[in-house]
């Protein structure tokens, strides 16, 4: 409980790019937490923080001044009409899997994004990701539907699971 009570979440800095980019390639080398299937580079994550702005922030979170995961809002389909949908992704160092840092994140994010008027939050997950599906499940999210063999990983095609969660906003 201690990392939850000192570590703290925050906006992300460029300074952040290495360890996000650290996190996110772990993540790649699983398999199966990621649409990527080779390792990126730093430009990119570069490009994800400058792309950033206030309604679609990107999260870190620190404890003792390292980055043990990370947490971003993309728009989903980026058209007009779903202004108010955010596609969620959130990513934690593999040692600290399962000591809420997912979690806390998670409920940065939705507390972010209810006071931006933001009305469902959604997420594809591997349905092999049982640590990811449960993770989201625990914060109320709900299958709202199921890709069959969307994704190939070595030749090998797996289902994805749209996950959703529609957030109490004051329209």
């Amino acid at each position: 409980m201690t990392l939850l009570k000192q570590g703290h979440i925050r906006l992300a800095e460029l300074e952040d790019a290495p360890d996000i980019l650290s996190i996110y390639n772990q993540a790649i080398e699983t398999g199966l937490a990621t649409g990527h299937l080779t390792p990126i580079k730093l430009l990119d994550v570069l490009d994800w923080l400058e792309a950033g702005h206030l309604e679609r922030p990107f999260w870190v979170f620190e404890y003792e001044n390292s980055i043990l995961g990370w947490a971003n809002v993309d728009d989903f389909h980026g058209l007009p009409t779903f202004s108010d949908c955010v596609e969620v992704g959130v990513y934690v160092c593999p040692e600290n899997h399962r000591r809420g840092i997912g979690k806390a994140l998670l409920n940065r994010l939705e507390k972010d994004m209810t006071l931006l008027g933001v009305s469902h939050l959604m997420a594809f997950v591997f349905q092999a990701n049982k640590s990811s599906l449960a993770l989201f499940d625990l914060h109320g999210f709900e299958e709202w539907g199921l890709l069959p063999k969307a994704a190939k990983v070595s030749s090998q095609q797996f289902d994805i699971c749209l996950l959703g969660k529609r957030l109490k906003t004051e329209v």
